[in-house]
Parts: structure tokens; C-alpha cells; sequence
């Protein structure tokens, strides 16, 4: 599977419910962030993943759907 991103083109993806902690994911236009933590909803359906930014080593939470596509490298 892949995906397009803004500012950078094709990238390969997975479903956010796929992956793991230390995942590094890209986003529009080449920001990269690493999995911390992943937490499911009590229906599955969507997860609260922690992000670590490897910009700036900021934290980040982002509620995605389990089914959504994330770019990996």
C-alpha cells in the first residue's frame, strides 16, 4: 500500500492499527515522528497514538482511525 504526501510524493503505508512502538512516521512534507505509545478506543476504532517529533523532541498525541494510512520509512 503507499500514499501520497504533500511536499514529498509516494510513500509506502500501514494502517495505524499495524503499528508498533519506535515506528518512525513520515508526514506532508518529510516531518518525521517516532510511536511512543499506542492506546485503542474501547471499540477499536480508533487509537491515541504518542508521538515523539524528530524535529524538535516534542511530544505529541493524535487521535487516528484504525484503518487510516500513515507512511512509513
Amino acid at each position: 500500500m503507499t500514499t501520497t504526501l504533500q511536499g514529498y510524493g509516494q510513500a509506502k503505508a500501514i494502517e495505524v492499527k499495524d503499528l508498533q512502538k519506535g515506528t518512525i512516521i513520515t508526514w506532508n512534507y518529510g516531518y518525521k515522528s517516532e510511536v511512543v505509545e499506542m492506546t485503542p478506543s474501547e471499540t477499536g476504532k480508533t487509537f491515541t497514538v504518542l508521538l515523539k517529533s524528530l524535529q524538535d523532541g516534542i511530544m505529541r498525541e493524535r487521535r487516528l482511525g484504525a484503518t487510516t494510512l500513515v507512511a512509513t520509512t
